[in-house]
């Protein structure tokens, strides 16, 4: 190539490059030493880099921690807390009109959101635009929270029945009957044998049944004296607890099926024991919230307030315990203590579960508010009116809160414009 064309080139190429590298172009094109500079290296610092060009530096997508919301409480400990922040400035994505109160949570998997409703719809329907994707009709009302893996969606009805779906198109897989209600979610475990997939369901028939996910068959299960409304939760990957209506906490062995203990509190308790670092949280109809260590230490203390019963289930982390009660407060409770820290008044019954975030807790309140609280002293950080009783729970997904309501709409938002 000849000088004059060199020129020419770091003439043009000097006008695009980045700043390191125009300097160089420019004494370059002054000089006879070009050619130490191999051109074809010019050229290929001289394009963008993929950072200036697809703006990922200052305008990249999210990147969010909880993609996912496959069983009760969003994991297998019902922990009820996740490490992502909360919405700010909370704004409709999109609503979905199922027609019909929603009574139960919602789970999410790869992109697509599941609920049922209290007239037997079980939806599929597009996390990102709310669109329809496919319905299965039940005969009776599903309020159970759905249990989901790549390839099944399974849950409970109010006519006993557990219905296992293809969790593309919807299809009828398996299904079992019992003698009473399925209100609550099941749990997904790995058998700790050979690691198939196992579901633990409890009914109202007050067994803790464990099922082979593949086809429903009965691998063992469990007695109690009363019905069961809560889901079981995990311990460990081998034991198992819950409570029930006949007030005792059991702690069931995963591989057999068998009592490991069972510790009798003072009334029955109607919600999902939450398990954070191998302690588990729960409310009562005594208008208890207990904290239990199924080993050596049992019960570590009990927290007492007014008069009114904790339907709602415990959201747990590092710090504090989170759960609303029917005296329309949500209470915050110190983990290691069981002192209260604060609690906050809605207009109506808390018997929706909390979500707890990296920094903030959000509820429902039979009030039709949605409500997002400061954890450190309770003050308030945002609500949002959505038009019907809340008894279902918030979950979370890829940046949007999702929620369904007594008026029959379902909800996912997400964070708008920042007022501050």
């Amino acid at each position: 190539m000849s000088e004059i064309a060199i020129k020419s080139v770091c003439r043009a190429l000097a006008c695009e490059a980045p700043l390191w590298l125009r300097g160089c172009l420019r004494g370059a094109s002054q000089a006879k030493a070009l050619p130490l500079i191999p051109l074809t290296l010019l050229l290929v610092a001289c394009q963008p880099s993929s950072t200036e060009e697809d703006g990922s530096s200052a305008s990249a997508e999210p990147q969010y921690l909880t993609t996912s919301w496959p069983v009760a409480r969003g994991n297998g400990s019902l922990s009820g807390s996740i490490p992502d922040k909360a919405i700010v400035s909370p704004r409709i994505a999109w609503s979905f009109e199922a027609e019909s109160p929603i009574s139960g949570d919602a789970g999410v998997y790869d992109g697509s959101v599941y609920f049922g409703t209290d007239d037997g719809v079980f939806f599929s329907v597009d996390l990102d635009t709310g669109a329809d994707q496919w319905r299965f009709t039940a005969e009776d009302v599903i309020e159970s929270e759905p249990a989901i893996t790549e390839d099944a969606v399974y849950v409970g009805s109010n006519d006993g029945k557990f219905h296992a779906l293809n969790r593309l198109t919807g299809e009828l897989l398996w299904q079992l009957e019992f003698i009473d209600k399925v209100v609550a979610g099941a749990n997904l475990v790995k058998s700790p044998i050979d690691g198939e997939q196992w579901l633990l369901v409890a009914g109202n028939d007050g067994l803790l049944r464990c099922l082979r996910a593949k086809d429903g068959s009965e691998v063992w299960a469990y007695e109690t004296d009363n019905i069961i409304n809560g889901s079981p939760a995990m311990i460990d990957d081998r034991r198992v607890i819950f409570g029930g209506c006949d007030a005792f906490l059991h702690i069931v062995d995963l591989e057999k099926g068998e009592a490991l203990e069972q510790y009798e509190t003072e009334a029955y308790i109607p919600c999902s024991v939450a398990v954070y670092e191998g302690i588990g949280y729960s409310g009562n109809y005594a208008n208890q919230v207990i904290a239990f260590d199924p080993g050596d230490d049992g019960q570590l203390w009990t927290y007492e307030d007014k008069s009114f019963p904790f339907f709602s289930s415990p959201a747990v982390n590092e710090e504090l315990v989170f759960i609303g009660s029917r005296d329309k407060n949500l209470h915050a409770i110190d983990r290691k203590t069981g002192e209260g820290r604060w609690t906050y008044r809605t207009s109506g019954r808390v018997d929706s579960s909390p979500l707890a975030f990296s920094d903030a807790v959000v509820f429902g309140s039979t009030d039709g508010w949605l409500y997002a609280m400061n954890q450190a002293d309770g003050q308030e950080l945002w609500k949002f009116e959505l038009g019907g009783s809340l008894l279902a729970s918030p979950v979370y997904s890829s940046g949007k809160l999702l929620i369904g309501t007594q008026s029959g709409t379902f909800f996912a938002l997400e964070s708008g414009e920042s007022t501050s």
